[in-house]
């Protein structure tokens, strides 16, 4: 029992004795504010890509949702997202030489971002004033899917190719499209 008191007593002693010095981190303050970037507008996550085998349970889950969402705001946030979440996927497709099915889900993702629009037009004819986060949100969005489409289209073969650029003329076209909506 000596010992043992000995040498707890000792280890605390050792804890006092020894000095323990913390400094904070100093980092200078920023002279200039950086510059923000062209385009922050990160992708979202996509989950499982179309080449896997469980995609159609994805696939139907987003139907119905689709089918459960009733307000065009709400509908056209949806959209969006899915539009996102479908180039996300098609650019990872595209990586792993699976140019046709990337092209293919890309495609689709247009769609979802016409549709996108297509709700906040049907908004304004409502007569009801269309949300500004989501005309900022959708031009964000389309600006991000023209930089993507322009960057994949460089790096893809023939057939490929022609496919995206007819979804980047779509793209456009919605560019004009939420900008009439915004006078």
């Amino acid at each position: 029992m000596n010992k043992l008191f000995i040498i707890v007593t000792s280890l605390l002693m050792s804890l006092f004795i020894v000095p323990h010095q913390v400094f904070a981190k100093v980092t200078p303050t920023p002279t200039a504010i950086p510059a923000p970037k062209v385009n922050e507008y990160p992708l979202p996550y996509p989950g499982i890509l179309p080449d896997h085998p469980l995609y159609f349970l994805k696939t139907a889950r987003d139907w119905l949702l689709d089918r459960l969402i009733a307000d065009p705001g709400r509908k056209a946030e949806f959209y969006i997202l899915q539009a996102d979440k479908r180039l996300q996927m098609g650019a990872l497709l595209i990586e792993k030489d699976k140019a046709q099915l990337g092209e293919t889900t890309i495609s689709k993702g247009e769609k979802y971002q016409a549709q996108a629009v297509q709700s906040l037009s049907a908004i304004d004819k409502a007569g009801n004033d269309v949300p500004g986060h989501l005309i900022d949100r959708v031009e964000r969005s389309l600006l991000k899917h023209s930089e993507t489409l322009a960057s994949l289209i460089g790096k893809s073969s023939d057939p490929v190719k022609s496919g995206l650029t007819g979804s980047l003329e779509l793209v456009k076209t919605l560019q004009t499209d939420v900008a009439a909506l915004k006078q």
